[in-house]
């Protein structure tokens, strides 16, 4: 047995689904959050759930992710993760924060899903002075943000400055 084999749910909902729902029901319920002004933020795997939450067409504000883990997508679901990270990108602003041994294709200029998240195009945005972008930590390795051993003076210097970056989309965006 695979171990994403409880995740498939084949002509359900997708997995996904259920948690999403709930957040924003909570949300929107129990703290009266006006539904329009939501945003999506995540960690590794929770990059996934946001950027396939988007991808399904769930309306966040904006998406910031720090070290993604996309991969979940190809290995349990069998989609391309690029296709998933095309239909995120057109339909919501997302920025994500990657490290130095992520995976190529979410580094700029040339990887696909940078590519599809830098060249989206969207209408909102306050100043202008944060587009929708993946910003590469080339040093840092993946889970510095969430996990990293901040003792290090490197990893705490740029844990902080992916975090006010992750901070000044969402200000910019909401």
């Amino acid at each position: 047995k695979h171990p994403f084999d409880e995740m498939q749910n084949p002509g359900g909902p997708h997995p996904v689904s259920k948690d999403i729902d709930s957040v924003l029901e909570y949300l929107t319920q129990s703290h009266g959050i006006d539904s329009s002004n939501i945003a999506a933020l995540g960690f590794c795997w929770g990059v996934w759930a946001l950027t396939k939450a988007c991808a399904m067409g769930y309306k966040f504000t904006c998406g910031v992710g720090f070290h993604p883990s996309l991969v979940i997508e190809e290995v349990a679901f069998k989609v391309d993760v690029v296709d998933m990270s095309i239909a995120a990108a057109k339909k919501t602003p997302l920025f994500f924060c990657v490290s130095g041994n992520d995976p190529d294709n979410l580094k700029s200029p040339s990887g696909q899903v940078a590519k599809a998240v830098s060249s989206s195009v969207h209408k909102r945005g306050k100043t202008g002075n944060h587009p929708p972008k993946c910003v590469e930590f080339s040093e840092m390795v993946h889970g510095w943000v969430a996990r990293g051993d901040i003792s290090s003076e490197n990893v705490k210097r740029d844990a902080q400055i992916a975090l006010r970056m992750g901070s000044d989309f969402l200000k910019e965006w909401m």
